[in-house]
């Protein structure tokens, strides 16, 4: 047993040393192709601090949408908490702990209930996603042409509270939730429940876990991670807009993929790692994309679904049906 554990070992470092050397030749192509503007210390602070907030979405749908839980809402979940915690933050000047802790309650709060509904209603997951994204846009739409009403702007922070977004304090935060992810992940009964629970509920069941509290706390967990990074957004971006027409959806995409490549990643690397290295690869990409003048609108977007069918399909061959 214990020379095929080290077998094992040996073989995932292997795997490993295999990637890290077709990402630095990646990187070095990346580079080429755009003609030594992609290796540049600030592009690549720029990369990181962009990859910073799909990141923690990323997180976010490691504790949620590995229990077969697919929610759609979480755009416009990000957008509502954002707002939520910018007015608690500016408006009613409770600072950096005002935007943080908004942004986390809403994130939470709209999770538990999503999750809620789909139990008891007994559809499926996406569906009834698509459904709170109209309420979610709504609730934002309606402050946000009171205030226009008013003369006002819905929330704007101008110069302050703007640190929380900005490297490194962003990085910084960002590398102490996916330790955190990475221990609740691996070490505590609710990582392993939620993995339980989303290989097959049946079989769980029969192993004594209590379906209901694993799916509550690994809501709560990836609620928390959500939240903070709707924090991070409304703090680098300084404003965001509440949108109606479903539109938030599209902010689901990026992380999407990157969740599936982190997915595909997972045989060699830890998923909480790997989720933050597929939100910084994806934002590579299309940082690349950016430079070498591929159109944002359309092109970038092509670009975007069919990296999103890859990873997906990459994602499937480490699939076993078993607790991972």
């Amino acid at each position: 047993m214990e020379n095929s554990a080290k077998q094992d070992r040996q073989a995932m470092l292997k795997r490993a040393g295999v990637i890290a050397a077709v990402v630095i030749v990646l990187l070095l192509l990346l580079n080429l192709i755009t003609g030594g503007r992609f290796a540049t210390g600030s592009n690549l602070i720029a990369i990181i601090s962009n990859s910073v907030v799909t990141a923690f979405l990323v997180l976010g749908m490691v504790f949620i949408f590995t229990m077969g839980i697919t929610d759609l809402s979480m755009g416009a979940v990000v957008i509502l908490a954002s707002n939520v915690g910018g007015i608690l933050a500016l408006n009613v000047g409770l600072g950096y702990a005002g935007m943080i802790i908004g942004a986390v309650v809403v994130s939470v709060a709209c999770m538990m209930l999503n999750v809620f509904l789909i139990r008891k209603a007994e559809i499926p997951a996406w569906i009834l996603g698509l459904g709170m994204v109209m309420v979610y846009e709504a609730i934002g739409a309606i402050y946000n042409n009171s205030q226009i009403a008013q003369g006002k702007q819905s929330v704007s922070l101008g110069n302050n509270y703007r640190g929380l977004g900005a490297p490194p304090w962003n990085i910084i935060i960002l590398i102490v939730c996916v330790a955190i992810a990475y221990f609740v992940y691996n070490r505590t009964s609710i990582g392993f429940n939620l993995r339980a629970v989303g290989s097959n509920e049946a079989v769980a069941r029969l192993m004594g876990i209590n379906i209901n509290r694993a799916i509550f706390l690994a809501v709560l967990v990836g609620g928390c991670f959500i939240g903070i990074g709707s924090a991070v957004d409304i703090s680098y971006a300084g404003r965001i807009t509440p949108s109606t027409g479903l539109n938030s959806v599209a902010m689901v995409f990026n992380p999407l993929a990157a969740f599936l490549l982190a997915q595909a990643l997972s045989g060699v690397f830890n998923i909480t790692i790997a989720a933050a290295l597929g939100a910084f690869i994806i934002t590579a990409v299309f940082n690349v994309l950016t430079i070498v003048g591929v159109p944002s609108g359309t092109w970038q977007q092509v670009m975007l679904g069919a990296v999103i069918l890859l990873c997906g399909m990459l994602s499937r061959r480490n699939y076993k049906g078993v607790v991972k």
